[in-house]
C-alpha cells in the first residue's frame, strides 16, 4: 500500500470516523441508524488508534504468509471504495438532517434500514472471522495465503463486499436518502466490481486452475445469480 494511503487511513480516517460518530449522534432521537453511525465511528477510530499505536500492527495487511508477492498498484480501487463509502455513509444522514427528500420517512423504511444494516454487519464480520490472517484491506496475495472456501465464502466469493452493499442499502433506506440509493447505484457498486475484478486477477494469478473451480461453484456476491 503506498504511503499516502497508509497516511490518509493512520491520521485522516480516525478524524472522518469521528466526525461519522457525531452525525449519528445528532440523528439519534429521531433514528435509530443513528446508533449504528455513533458506534461505528467510535470503534473504528479508537481500533485505529489501538492497532496503530499501541499494537504497532499494519492493520491494512494480511497477516498470513512471510511475503507479498502480488499486489495492486496505485491503491485505485481503495480510493474509488473509500470515495464512495463515504459518499453513502456521511451524505445519507446529511440529506436526513438538513434538507428535504423525496423518499417517505416512516417507520417502515427506518425498519428496512436497520435490518439490512444488521444483517450486512452481520455479514461482514462472518467473512473476516472466516478469512482470520489471510484478510487484508489492500488488494495482494502472499506467498503461503490460503484459498479459503468455507464459512460464508462457500455460497459466494465476496461476502465482506456484499456485506459493505447491504449496510450502504440500509443507510440510505433508513435515513430516507435519495443522495445514498443513487451513490450506491453509480459509485459504490461499480466500484465494487472494479476492486473484485483487480482481486480476482490476482487470485487467479496465484491459485490458477484451483480458483477457477472455485469461481465455477461460487458466485460474486448473490448465491446462486451473481
Amino acid at each position: 500500500m503506498s504511503r499516502l494511503a497508509i497516511t490518509f487511513l493512520i491520521i485522516v480516517v480516525p478524524v472522518l470516523a469521528i466526525c461519522l460518530a457525531l452525525l449519528g449522534l445528532v440523528t439519534i432521537p429521531t433514528n435509530p441508524l443513528g446508533w449504528f453511525l455513533f458506534l461505528t465511528g467510535i470503534v473504528y477510530s479508537a481500533g485505529i488508534v489501538i492497532y496503530t499505536v499501541v499494537r504497532r500492527k499494519r492493520f491494512w495487511e494480511a497477516g498470513a504468509g512471510e511475503g507479498t508477492i502480488q499486489e495492486e498498484r496505485g491503491d485505485r480501487s481503495f480510493w474509488l471504495i473509500t470515495l464512495a463509502m463515504m459518499a453513502v455513509f456521511y451524505l445519507s444522514p446529511m440529506e436526513y438532517i438538513y434538507f428535504a427528500t423525496w423518499l417517505p420517512r416512516t417507520v417502515l423504511m427506518k425498519s428496512c434500514g436497520v435490518g439490512l444494516v444488521v444483517a450486512g454487519s452481520a455479514l461482514f464480520v462472518l467473512a473476516r472471522r472466516t478469512l482470520g490472517a489471510n484478510y487484508s484491506g489492500h488488494v495482494s496475495v502472499k506467498q503461503e495465503q490460503e484459498l479459503v472456501q468455507s464459512g460464508p465464502y462457500h455460497f459466494i466469493r465476496h461476502p465482506a463486499y456484499a456485506g459493505y452493499l447491504l449496510m450502504a442499502l440500509g443507510i440510505s433506506l433508513g435515513y430516507s436518502s435519495l443522495v445514498g440509493l443513487i451513490s450506491v447505484l453509480v459509485l459504490l457498486l461499480p466500484c465494487l466490481v472494479y476492486r473484485m475484478n483487480v482481486e480476482e486477477k490476482l487470485l487467479i494469478e496465484h491459485f490458477g486452475d484451483a480458483y477457477r473451480r472455485y469461481a465455477s461453484m461460487a458466485k460474486r456476491l448473490i448465491p446462486g445469480l451473481w
